[in-house]
């Protein structure tokens, strides 16, 4: 299921989603978590975005794990012990999103500036790990032919 699609891995169709929607999401939900005037129809799709990233980062994980008994050996050993976590850190943006929404929603009397600090930092945590995770893919797969060629 997560080996291959069309003769191509599934990993290198789904990485490019979560290498570009994860920070997206991750951007919009720290905005959205200081914007405490934002209708609750656009935290609901937040929320949603975030789930789908998760989604994808866990799609992302599995297919990178088929990719590598596919290919075998010692193959992105590094990045995969990296993208482990990555799912995670998704998961993390997803509770923070959903904190802020429910705080929200619930009439709840904490000021909204403590959960968007809390989002913030969960974002730039989210972030790094994601930059981090790409480039040792990115490494991985290119790091070779790009220093035994010239431009």
């Amino acid at each position: 299921m997560f080996d291959t699609i069309a003769g191509l891995p599934v990993h290198a169709l789904v990485v490019h989603g979560v290498v570009v929607l994860l920070p997206l999401m991750s951007l919009v939900t720290v905005a959205w978590a200081f914007v405490p005037s934002a209708p609750a129809r656009v935290g609901y799709a937040v929320v949603a975005g975030n789930a789908l990233v998760v989604v994808m980062t866990f799609v992302a994980r599995f297919s990178g794990e088929a990719l590598h008994r596919r290919l075998g050996g010692n193959v992105a050993v590094e990045h995969g012990q990296i993208a482990t976590l990555l799912p995670f850190f998704a998961l993390s943006v997803l509770f923070a999103s959903v904190l802020v929404q429910g705080l929200r929603s619930g009439g709840v009397g904490v000021p909204l500036r403590l959960p968007g600090v809390l989002t913030a930092v969960v974002v730039a945590v989210a972030l790094v790990w994601t930059v981090r995770t790409g480039h040792s893919g990115s490494e991985a797969v290119w790091g070779e032919i790009v220093r035994n060629t010239s431009p």
